[in-house]
C-alpha cells in the first residue's frame, strides 16, 4: 500500500522548569519521530533524552546503509524491523549508562523514549519505554498503544488503582522501567500496519498531566496540519498543568499523490549509490 507521511512536533519548557529535559525527533529522511523525557540532576536529563534521540536515528540510519549489522543472536525471533528500533534504543541504553557511570554527577540519569520507525509501504514498527505515551487514531477511535512503565501502572493492570487515580497520584512518576539505569535493558517493540487516514501521538508525561486521553482525542479529530496538532497539544497541556516540560510528535498516513513520500525518499538514496 503507498501512502505518504507527515510528521510536525512542538516542545515547552513548561512553567516553573529552569531547563527542558525533554527531546524530540522529526526525521523525514529515516520516516522516524520520537519523544524522549530526560531525568537526573546537573542537567543529566537533558543530556539521557538528547543521547537517546540521537543515537537512535544515526544508528537505523547506520543500519539503512549497511554501514552496521544486528547481530545475529540478539532477539532472533522478533521481525526485522522490530529487532532493528529494539537494537537501536539498546545502543542508546548502554551509551547512557556507561557515561552515568562515569561521572557520579549523572549517577541515576536516564530518560523514557517512545518512536516510531517506517521503513518502507508496509513495514512500521514502534519502540517505547518509560512512561512517555504512544497513541493511535483510527477510523475514530482513539487508543495507547504503548505500556506505562510506571509503578502506580502496573497498579492499573493489577486492578488495584483506576487510571484516573494512577493519574492523579503523587508518586505518578516513579519508573519501573528507563533507558540507561540499568546496563541492560529491553524496550517494548511494536509492529505496527500502517493505515491511510491514521493519526499516532508521541507525547511525554507533561502532556498527560495537563490533558486527559479524551483532550487529546478532541484536537487529534480537527482538520489541520499536523504542526498545528502538534503544537496545540503542547500549549493546551502546558496552560492547564504546567509543572514540566511538555512535548509531542504527530505522525499522521495519508493519501499518496504521485508517488508515495517513503518510496521518493528510498529512490532518492539509490540514485546517490
Amino acid at each position: 500500500m503507498d501512502f505518504n507521511i507527515e510528521l510536525g512536533a512542538y516542545s515547552d519548557i513548561g512553567k516553573i522548569r529552569e531547563k527542558n529535559e525533554d527531546s524530540i525527533l522529526i526525521a523525514p529522511e529515516l520516516c522516524l519521530g520520537a519523544v524522549a523525557d530526560g531525568m537526573g540532576g546537573h542537567n543529566s536529563g537533558e543530556i539521557a533524552s538528547n543521547i537517546a534521540v540521537s543515537i537512535l536515528r544515526q544508528t537505523l540510519a547506520d543500519l539503512k546503509d549497511k554501514k552496521i549489522t544486528i547481530p545475529e543472536e540478539f532477539e532472533p525471533s522478533i521481525p526485522l524491523i522490530c529487532r532493528k528500533v529494539l537494537y537501536s534504543a539498546w545502543i542508546a541504553n548502554a551509551k547512557i549508562y556507561t557515561l552515568a557511570n562515569e561521572n557520579f554527577k549523572r549517577r541515576g540519569m536516564g530518560t523514557t523514549l517512545s518512536a516510531i520507525y517506517f521503513e518502507d509501504d508496509d513495514h512500521c514498527a514502534a519502540v517505547h519505554i518509560g512512561d512517555s505515551r504512544i497513541y493511535l487514531y483510527r477510523d475514530k477511535n482513539f487508543s495507547q498503544i504503548s505500556k506505562d512503565h510506571s509503578y502506580v501502572m502496573e497498579q492499573v493492570q493489577k486492578g488495584l488503582l483506576t487510571k484516573e487515580e494512577a493519574e492523579k497520584s503523587r508518586i505518578q512518576n516513579i519508573l519501573t522501567k528507563a533507558l540507561g539505569l540499568k546496563g541492560e535493558t529491553l524496550c517494548d517493540a511494536i509492529l505496527l500496519t500502517p493505515k491511510i487516514g491514521d493519526i499516532y501521538v508521541l507525547c511525554s508525561d507533561g502532556v498527560n498531566k495537563g490533558l486527559t486521553d479524551k483532550d487529546i482525542e478532541r484536537i487529534v479529530q480537527k482538520n489541520t496540519s499536523v504542526g498545528k496538532l502538534a503544537q496545540e497539544i503542547v500549549k493546551i497541556a502546558s496552560n492547564n498543568d504546567g509543572k514540566d516540560n511538555a512535548s509531542c510528535v504527530v505522525i499522521k498516513i495519508t493519501e499518496p499523490k504521485e508517488e508515495s513520500f517513503l518510496k521518493t525518499i528510498f529512490s532518492r538514496f539509490t540514485s546517490k549509490k
